[in-house]
């Protein structure tokens, strides 16, 4: 049940970025001078003068992008090109291909073209046959909007009817039945022909009694309301700052499993690169039935809304440098969240604010736990709550510190040529605010992934398709916890919105931990302590890594007798509670449930596990693992509470 998808992604990327980094010091190493430079780039005195440095050696050595435009514009020869092929694999039955033809030629053509309109009523009837009926709803009413042709209109509301009477809302079926006989008898048939579609869709209609879904969601409200000062946070969780470890999170009271102890939108978030074409570019969620950006044929949305406030965020710079930016040289998907974060801060605050705001943190020499804080409030959508996070700079190597300042040039290269005017005078504190940006998002940025489509069909994005890498964001709040191989707390993604939850008992004054990538219970000591030294900068000292814990290949095959009772608790609720859960991971291994009826069972199996048997054991982890399993696979089905 463990997922390593981020772990081994982030080695790969490891050695792909090694291979991309050669790109900024092969001609150094070549003229064997590498030495040299690292040498003069250290002396610099100041953060500005290493930015400088760096961007005229590159732009000396033709290491910057010369050009910058939209490689891919919106194109109806090619948008109709697409959906021809789309069709052929639809009347093939391939409708997962024709699905995802479909959206191509959805985001290729030209907004109200005649070839944007038919590529969303095609992609509406692939997805009637994916059983993907609310977004063939949606598409269905996008094409209407957009003047389908009259005569085929009728094939729309036919659809729709079908679609609401097998997702059980037969009401709204027989109030859309009008309006199909109305664009029926518009239809270029023969009145034979019109009189069996619509004795077809009448006899549909009164198949069934009425039977209305009630789809009811769960709640997921913070414990006790919201901090007052970090809102993001339940009341039942302080900052503390302390020399060895800075800034942590605390709770002031007893924690149970279960309990919800952060709500946070990001301050920034990008797709990877997998998610583009089905993934919305601004709140993250699956979007099936998404419309695409105005004027690039890269990102889609999942609706107006979301579109327009990417645009205000970011993306009106960000849509005339994407092709650029994706293709330079290790340009990956944390470099490109660095980049957002810029666009979207300078597009918030303007450019002269921008820097000023910069300055002066640059320059602050207050109490280290208050940085970031503005008027006594520490909030997920101001850039200084972003530009306090720790970037670990002093502890970095000077190579890997020249690599992240090579990326801050390419980034102001592309800016400028792009038309963002940067004055001359203001390029070092620019490419110097950059460069920490990237650092802290290497230091704090969280991956999320999403549950793939419960149905039949799948997109199959990677390998191992329950874990679907989505988007790398940053959250400010949350950056706040600190690392350990066996964390009281565990993040779950609801479309972009991070929730954290207790996945153990805590008591009162004691930390909150996240895990910044292997637990003990996957992975040896030595591999976990090098990730976090080589990524974090930090020899991670927390108990399972120096009293070695054995990992759970160990831990599973350990006979229940050698488990360490220290209570009288009787052995016989032990006994029968270890069976329910048994009895409940066989029920969702065979698909015969998603587990979230028993989830509170869950919850008080853990407290019991973890008040009367000494640890490490395998049931533990058995146990720890289901109730992320059930929460990661049941996203859907939870409402988030509006503060």
């Amino acid at each position: 049940m463990y997922c390593d998808f981020d772990i081994m992604e982030m080695f790969k990327n490891d050695i792909l970025s090694c291979t991309n980094d050669l790109f900024y010091t092969d001609c150094f190493l070549k003229n064997e001078n590498m030495g040299e430079i690292y040498i003069a780039f250290a002396k610099l005195p100041t953060a500005g003068d290493k930015f400088l440095y760096t961007y005229n050696l590159l732009k000396k050595y033709n290491k910057l992008p010369m050009e910058c435009k939209l490689t891919n514009p919106k194109n109806n020869k090619k948008a109709r090109k697409i959906r021809e092929n789309a069709n052929v694999k639809f009347q093939n039955r391939d409708y997962v291909s024709a699905f995802c033809e479909y959206n191509k030629s959805v985001m290729t053509a030209k907004i109200d073209s005649e070839d944007y309109v038919l590529a969303v009523a095609n992609r509406s009837a692939a997805l009637y046959y994916l059983e993907e009926y609310e977004d063939c709803i949606n598409d269905i009413h996008q094409a209407l909007a957009k003047k389908y042709p009259t005569e085929l209109a009728y094939k729309l509301y036919e659809r729709e009817i079908k679609c609401l009477k097998l997702i059980e809302k037969t009401s709204q079926a027989k109030l859309k039945f009008k309006e199909f006989l109305l664009h029926l008898s518009r239809a270029l048939l023969p009145k034979e022909k019109k009189k069996d579609i619509e004795m077809q869709i009448k006899r549909l209609l009164n198949e069934t009694n009425e039977k209305e879904t009630n789809n009811k969601l769960n709640l997921i409200k913070l414990l006790g309301g919201p901090n007052k000062n970090i809102p993001a946070l339940s009341k039942f969780v302080k900052m503390k700052y302390s020399e060895s470890m800075g800034r942590c999170l605390v709770v002031s009271s007893d924690i149970n499993p279960g309990d919800v102890l952060a709500i946070e939108k990001p301050y920034a978030g990008v797709l990877r690169q997998e998610s583009y074409e089905h993934n919305c570019h601004n709140c993250f969620k699956r979007c099936l039935s998404g419309i695409p950006c105005l004027k690039c044929t890269l990102v889609i949305y999942c609706n107006e809304i979301c579109r327009e406030k990417s645009y205000k965020n970011g993306h009106k710079y960000e849509c005339s440098m994407f092709s650029t930016f994706i293709n330079w040289p290790s340009m990956d998907h944390m470099e490109h969240l660095s980049f957002y974060i810029f666009l979207k801060s300078v597009c918030n605050l303007g450019l002269e604010k921008y820097i000023a705001t910069v300055c002066a943190l640059n320059a602050e020499t207050t109490d280290p736990m208050m940085r970031g804080f503005n008027n006594g409030k520490y909030l997920s959508d101001q850039f200084c709550s972003v530009y306090t996070l720790e970037g670990n700079e002093t502890k970095r190597t000077v190579s890997d510190l020249f690599l992240r300042h090579c990326y801050a040039a390419v980034m102001v290269s592309i800016m400028t040529i792009a038309g963002l005017q940067i004055p001359d005078h203001q390029l070092g504190i620019v490419g110097e605010s950059l460069v920490h940006i990237i650092c802290a998002v290497s230091s704090n940025a969280h991956g999320i992934t999403q549950p793939p489509n419960r149905k039949a069909w799948s997109l199959d994005l990677v390998n191992d398709n329950r874990f679907m890498p989505v988007a790398s964001l940053l959250l400010p709040v949350l950056s706040l916890l600190n690392h350990h191989c066996d964390p009281n707390v565990v993040r779950h993604n609801y479309h972009g919105t991070i929730v954290l939850i207790a996945i153990q008992p805590i008591s009162k004054d004691s930390q909150l931990f996240d895990n910044y990538g292997l637990l003990y219970a996957t992975h040896p000591k030595e591999t976990r302590r090098q990730l976090l030294k080589n990524q974090y900068c930090f020899h991670c000292e927390c108990f399972p890594c120096e009293d070695n814990w054995p990992m759970y290949n160990v831990l599973s095959n350990q006979p229940k007798s050698e488990y360490k009772i220290f209570t009288d608790i009787s052995s016989d609720i032990l006994e029968k509670s270890s069976a329910k859960l048994y009895e409940i991971i066989n029920k969702i291994q065979k698909n015969e449930c998603d587990g979230l009826e028993y989830i509170q069972f869950l919850y008080s199996h853990l407290k019991l596990l973890h008040d009367n048997i000494k640890r490490p054991i395998g049931e533990y982890c058995d146990c720890q693992e289901t109730i992320k399993e059930v929460l990661y696979s049941t996203a859907n089905k939870f409402i988030i509470e509006d503060y």
